[in-house]
């Protein structure tokens, strides 16, 4: 299928990389399949084996990988946009900031200077239709980032402002810091939010390879064969993680949909009551309970994954 010049352009800026540390992406389609509970898991196995790992939590929406851990945020940073203020003396009233607005952000009322009524996105084409240096550069706060450092473990932490809307910024900040204070981790893995949006998309840019976090279950089918799609589209390396695989229901048709994406099911991991318990405790299952049947299955999927990336 032929790609468009701009779709190719977006592939190849979801590909640049600035560093050679293995970037692995935990993601899902669906929510509620386990997919933060299995990167926290994933992590701690390698910490276990010695390596030095940096995790980021790019579900900014609902960030609880530090929860998980039973660690603090330490050492937060602002995450800021820019907001148009606009000079009456320099004003000429032309209206093209108001026209170049593409959510509809500003309002100019007649004989005066426009105003900005609504959130406003950041885009900054308004400073560059100006056309007599009106509009200066204002900020607006709309989240946090956060790094902890526990051991070898960093962990990122993402956090958008509850009611703001650019989610996005936040997950690109986050990265940002990532990539520019991972030291000398031995591995990056990222752990998305639910879905297929561009947040996810954000999160994902850079990765070596992903691994889709499903369960067998009808809706976990339909939402597995959507981030495969987009897994397609970035051509990121897919892999899946089936989480309570012994459940009753549907793995012929995971099988199928993998086969048919060229996705390895990499992991099959149980249903696992010390799994729920540690869950509850507040701690990774593959420290609190290692010869737990979860434990077992994550310590070898984390040997895959370093037999691919750590040799």
């Amino acid at each position: 299928m032929r790609k468009s010049v701009l779709e190719k352009d977006v592939i190849s800026q979801l590909h640049q990389k600035s560093i050679e540390i293995p970037v692995i992406g935990i993601t899902g389609g669906k929510g509620g399949v386990g997919k933060s509970t299995t990167a926290v898991n994933i992590a701690e196995a390698f910490l276990q084996t010695g390596h030095k790992v940096s995790l980021v939590d790019a579900d900014v929406d609902s960030p609880d990988d530090h929860t998980l851990l039973n660690i603090p945020l330490n050492n937060p940073r602002d995450v800021a946009i820019t907001q148009p203020l606009f000079n009456d003396s320099n004003c000429t009233r032309c209206r093209k900031c108001v026209d170049v607005c593409r959510i509809n952000a500003l309002f100019q009322p007649k004989n005066s200077i426009p105003i900005l009524i609504s959130d406003c996105n950041g885009c900054e084409a308004c400073f560059l239709v100006c056309p007599s240096d009106a509009i200066e550069r204002g900020e607006k706060i709309v989240g946090k980032t956060y790094m902890t450092e526990m051991g070898n473990l960093r962990l990122f932490t993402g956090e958008l402002i509850p009611g703001v809307e650019e989610s996005a910024f936040v997950v690109n900040a986050l990265k940002d810091r990532a990539f520019n204070e991972v030291d000398d981790s031995d591995i990056i893995i990222i752990d998305t939010s639910p879905g297929t949006h561009c947040n996810v998309i954000n999160a994902l840019r850079g990765s070596d390879e992903a691994y889709a976090v499903t369960e067998p279950t009808p809706l976990g089918v339909h939402d597995l064969e959507l981030i495969l799609k987009l897994l397609r589209i970035l051509q990121i390396k897919a892999n899946i993680i089936l989480n309570r695989s012994d459940l009753p229901g549907v793995k012929g048709k995971m099988r199928s949909i993998a086969k048919a994406y060229n996705a390895e099911i990499s992991s099959e991991i149980p249903m696992d009551d010390l799994l729920v318990k540690s869950y509850v405790e507040g701690a990774p299952v593959i420290r609190m309970y290692p010869e737990a049947k979860s434990s077992k299955e994550i310590r070898k999927l984390s040997q895959k994954i370093a037999a691919r990336h750590l040799q």
